[in-house]
C-alpha cells in the first residue's frame, strides 16, 4: 500500500539512529523515513508500529512526526494563523512543529481582507512536489458536512471567501454559508468571526445567511454610531438631502439606514438636521 503524503499512515520502527528514529511502510521496508526523537512523546521501539503524519520538513525531506495534526489531505480541519508574510502568505499551525502556508495566491489582493495573526480558519492540505500547502476548503468539498440548521438559526461562522456577489462563511461544523451582498454590514477579511442568521436554503442544499440584525437593533446601534462622531466632532456634514454616496463616505449604512437612524436621534432631540449637516444638541448628549 501506498504511503500518502500529508496524511496518516501506519508506520513501523526500522531502527535508531543519533537524532532520529528511521521508520518504514508496513509493506516496503527499503523505503525509510525520518522521524526526528523531538517528534514523539515516548521512546519507540524497534518493530513498534505507529500512527504518523508524513510532511516535508523545511529541508524538503520526507519526513514523520506521531503528533497528529487537525488538518490533513483528506480531513478538513481548523488551522490557526500564526504568521503573515505579504510576499508569501499566511502561516498556519495545524498542530504539529511545522507551520503550513496558506498562499497569497489564495488570498485577496488587498491585504486588508487577510487572516490576522491568532485566527482560525477551516482547512485542508494539498500535496505539491516535496512540499504541503493550506488551501481554504471549496465549495464542493464543504458540501459532504451534513447540514444541522433551520432557516431564523443564528451561527457563529468564520468569514473565508469573496465573490462577485457576496462573501462565504464557514461554521465550525465546516457548513457553507453564501452571504449576498446586500446582507453584509462592512467590509470583513478573511477569518473575522460573525454571526450568521440563516435566511434560506437553496437547491444545491446549501445555506444562504445574512449578516444584517433585525431594523429596531440596527437602528439602535446605527445611532450610537452616529452620536459617537458627533461627540467627537460637533458637526457631522451629511443631512435629509445627502446621498448614498456622501452617507458612505463616513458611515457603512445605506441611505433608509441613515434615515431610519437620525430620526431616532431626532425623536430622542439629541440632534437638529439640515439638508447637508446634522447638528449635537449638547444639552441632552
Amino acid at each position: 500500500m501506498a504511503i500518502k503524503i500529508g496524511d496518516i499512515n501506519k508506520l513501523k520502527v526500522k531502527r535508531e539512529t543519533n537524532i532520529s528514529y528511521i521508520l518504514y511502510p508496513l509493506d516496503n521496508i527499503d523505503e525509510e523515513i525520518f522521524l526526528h526523537f523531538n517528534e514523539t512523546k515516548t521512546p519507540l521501539k524497534e518493530n513498534q508500529i505507529v500512527d504518523a503524519f508524513l510532511y516535508y520538513d523545511n529541508k524538503k525531506r520526507l519526513a514523520a512526526t506521531t503528533y497528529l495534526p487537525t488538518v490533513t489531505v483528506s480531513k478538513i480541519g481548523m488551522g490557526k494563523c500564526v504568521d503573515v508574510k505579504f510576499d508569501m502568505g499566511c502561516f498556519m499551525n495545524i498542530g504539529i512543529s511545522k507551520d503550513i502556508l496558506l498562499s497569497c495566491d489564495d488570498l485577496p489582493k488587498n491585504i486588508n481582507g487577510w487572516p490576522k495573526v491568532g485566527e482560525e480558519l477551516p482547512l485542508i492540505l494539498k500535496t505539491k512536489p516535496n512540499h504541503l500547502v493550506a488551501k481554504i476548503p471549496s465549495k464542493e468539498e464543504l458540501r459532504k458536512t451534513v447540514l444541522n440548521k433551520k432557516v431564523k438559526d443564528e451561527t457563529e461562522a468564520i468569514i473565508c471567501g469573496f465573490t462577485s456577489t457576496g462573501v462565504f462563511a464557514v461554521t465550525r461544523d465546516f457548513e457553507y454559508i453564501y452571504i449576498h451582498k446586500s446582507m453584509l454590514r462592512k467590509k470583513y477579511h478573511i477569518g473575522e468571526i460573525v454571526n450568521v442568521t440563516i435566511v434560506g436554503i437553496n437547491e444545491h442544499n446549501e445555506y444562504n445567511g445574512s449578516l444584517i440584525k433585525q431594523k429596531e437593533t440596527m437602528m439602535v446601534d446605527d445611532s450610537k454610531m452616529i452620536i459617537n462622531y458627533l461627540n467627537e466632532f460637533g458637526t457631522l456634514p451629511l443631512g435629509d438631502k445627502s446621498t448614498p454616496e456622501d452617507i458612505n463616505k463616513i458611515f457603512p449604512l445605506s441611505k433608509s439606514a441613515f434615515k431610519r437612524a437620525i430620526g431616532t436621534l431626532y425623536k430622542q432631540r439629541a440632534i437638529e438636521i439640515y439638508d447637508y449637516k446634522i447638528i449635537l444638541i449638547k444639552d441632552n448628549n
